[in-house]
């Protein structure tokens, strides 16, 4: 099953993470995780509209890969990054053209990750892989509205256990990996619209008419369950590797 990120281009930074959001929880997990440092060269892989691409182009020359011309479109502008559209089964450079690259939920996107994984070890000295262990994935009143949902992800998201062998399997010698937390409160208007607009890219792979059976619920619910704001509380996982 796949997404076409070309169709939600326009609307996928206006639905995802804020700036602070994406700088101080995802781009430091890679921080840490990637052990990322200045003067460094860094690939970012499945960089959509360059979230992350912007702020790793403040530690070194970075270069930022999608497949979708439309995605990287988006990302014009944001920083001296160079873009590049590619297929992350087939990298279109030399060997250890990096010291470190990026895929932030990206995998379960992939055809055949252990394919990528290969083509990033071949690239790159280190990676780091952001992802969500479906094992502690939770996703509350969405769960509820749309009852396929956990398990379509759950056929696409590999285990963190899988990720850490095909790491290795391709040439990563040392693979650690580390969970965490974020926790934020999202108004009810604006988490409602993020749903109209699929911010979740399994919603586009719903079977007919889950979607908007469960928006109704949704729209009829979250007010009334949420006054304050709905919580959301995700567990997301990164793994870092190095040769």
């Amino acid at each position: 099953m796949s997404v076409d990120y070309s169709r939600l281009a326009a609307d996928y930074d206006a639905v995802r993470g804020s700036e602070d959001v994406d700088r101080a929880f995802w781009f430091a997990g890679l921080v840490d995780l990637g052990r990322l440092k200045k003067g460094e060269r860094i690939l970012d892989l499945g960089a959509g509209t360059g979230r992350f691409a912007r702020f790793a182009a403040e530690l070194g020359s970075t270069v930022a890969v999608d497949r979708s011309g439309d995605m990287l479109a988006q990302a014009k502008g944001k920083g001296p990054f160079e873009r590049v559209r590619a297929d992350a089964h087939a990298l279109p450079f030399r060997r250890d053209a990096f010291d470190a690259a990026l895929l932030v939920m990206v995998v379960h996107q992939l055809a055949d990750y252990r394919a990528t994984f290969r083509e990033v070890a071949r690239v790159a000295r280190r990676a780091v892989v952001a992802t969500s262990d479906m094992r502690q994935r939770r996703l509350g009143d969405l769960e509820e509205a749309f009852p396929s949902l956990m398990g379509i992800d759950r056929a696409r998201f590999p285990s963190v256990e899988e990720l850490v062998a095909a790491l290795a399997a391709a040439g990563y010698r040392s693979v650690s990996v580390e969970s965490r937390r974020l926790r934020r409160t999202i108004p009810v208007d604006r988490e409602l619209e993020r749903i109209r607009r699929k911010y979740i890219s399994t919603l586009d792979l719903l079977p007919p008419g889950e979607f908007e059976q469960g928006l109704a619920f949704l729209e009829r619910e979250l007010p009334r369950r949420h006054p304050d704001g709905v919580p959301v509380d995700g567990i997301f996982t990164f793994v870092g590797a190095s040769r």
